[in-house]
């Protein structure tokens, strides 16, 4: 950490991940006095990239779902990136030791080999079902729930439970709310694989911040935040003081609720306990290239598991390279095999990709990584349970982050909370 000339700011943020550096910029564009701490030795929180040989490898599988909110946020704040989506046309599913097309469009529904007849009606019948849909309706009923009464056939159930795994990392459809996970599984956004990496979007937040002004720290970890009623004490490991009108925390909620020390701290628990976290076991391996390139990305429907090389679609390898992303999903509270993950995921691979061993160059074995703060838990009436950025009984204290808010979920909802908890402190604090 830099020596920081002032202690006193309109506003605090802790953690510099998506969220946090999105905050910073909205404040320091309004004209207030921005400090960013983060105890990391580089910004980015999980949108962190590494280089390998050339291959740019982000914390495990990662793709921008192009679903409005958050590409609004990023243009306002002039963060450049490109990439492509992905191409859903050549996605492919595996079962029985087989692939199949995956029928998401009427084309691959009438040539696929998934299905037989009767499934092939079956699920017809279901996405024309799904465009009428009102998700509304389905607010706090599971997605179990509603697999158990519309629908019959087990492949079709299969079907839909590999889309929701694919949209919302969440392998539990017995808590998983139907209502806005249908409602992707129905829209099906296109996810971005982007050039460069997520760093590019780290990068581009960070400049956007200090180009307005706000000063950003690395290796500054906090030990103690003290609210008060017009005024935050913000206390480092380090010894270090800060005060702030204003504190936005965009953490994890556990990590939130352990360093606030007074008056909301029981309301930040309570946040935390009533979170679902989501991990998962990501295996990344770089190759000179790739023995199928025709096969691009495979759902698993009788594993929780799935396939992808992003770099057939964004710049992240030498020309020719491919970059191989597999993860296999945990369950809530399950903790993983790392050794038995990795053997499963390696295995797949040998029938999605026979003789990918010999083109290895580099690799990246995650296997217990955090990919949500929260689920989308039916009882909690999914989107509509999560907190609000207002932190309730205490003064311009506020969180961000992908559990926080109604709007989205992901990445996007931590660019759309922290945007709304930065946009409540500029209109409260002149």
């Amino acid at each position: 950490m830099q020596e920081v000339s002032t202690t006193s700011f309109d506003a605090v943020i802790v953690g510099g991940g998506l969220a946090g550096l999105t905050a910073a910029t909205i404040l320091a564009r309004g004209g207030r006095s921005v400090l960013l701490l983060e105890k990391a030795s580089q910004l980015g929180g999980r949108a962190i990239t590494t280089e390998q040989h050339g291959f740019l490898f982000n914390r495990g599988i990662h793709a921008l779902y192009l679903t409005g909110p958050g590409q609004a946020i990023l243009r306002e704040l002039d963060v450049p990136y490109r990439g492509k989506p992905s191409e859903r046309e050549l996605y492919e599913a595996y079962t029985q030791n087989s692939f199949h097309t995956l029928p998401i469009n009427p084309a691959n529904l009438r040539t696929t080999t998934l299905l037989n007849e009767e499934g092939r009606t079956e699920l017809s019948s279901l996405l024309k079902n799904l465009t009428a849909l009102h998700p509304e309706q389905l607010i706090g009923t599971s997605l179990q729930d509603w697999l158990d009464r519309s629908i019959t056939h087990p492949v079709v159930r299969r079907f839909v439970e590999a889309m929701a795994r694919l949209a919302t990392y969440t392998h539990a459809p017995h808590l998983l709310d139907a209502s806005y996970t249908l409602e992707l599984v129905m829209k099906r956004p296109d996810a971005l694989h982007v050039d460069g990496g997520w760093k590019t979007l780290v990068e581009g937040l960070k400049n956007s911040a200090t180009a307005a002004g706000a000063q950003l720290e690395t290796r500054a970890s906090v030990a103690t935040i003290e609210t008060g009623e017009t005024e935050h004490s913000i206390r480092l490991t380090n010894g270090k003081a800060f005060q702030a009108r204003a504190v936005i925390l965009a953490l994890e909620p556990k990590i939130a609720a352990q360093l606030v020390v007074n008056g909301p701290q029981e309301i930040l628990r309570s946040y935390a306990a009533q979170t679902v976290p989501l991990y998962a076991a990501c295996l990344d391996l770089a190759l000179r290239r790739l023995p199928n390139p025709e096969r691009p990305t495979v759902l698993h429907f009788e594993r929780p598991m799935f396939y992808s090389n992003h770099a057939r679609r964004a710049r992240l390898a030498p020309e020719g390279g491919a970059l191989l992303h597999l993860i296999k999903y945990h369950g809530p509270g399950e903790k993983g095999n790392a050794d038995n993950d990795r053997a499963k995921l390696e295995t797949w691979l040998d029938q999605v990709q026979p003789g990918w061993r010999d083109e290895l160059v580099a690799e990246q074995f995650l296997p217990h990584i955090m990919v949500s703060s929260d689920m989308l838990q039916a009882q909690r009436k999914g989107l509509a349970g999560r907190p609000e950025p207002t932190v309730p009984s205490a003064n311009h204290l506020y969180i961000a982050g992908d559990w926080v808010g109604s709007v989205d979920h992901l990445a996007n909802a931590s660019l759309v909370s922290a945007a709304q908890a930065a946009r409540l402190i500029l209109a409260r604090i002149r």
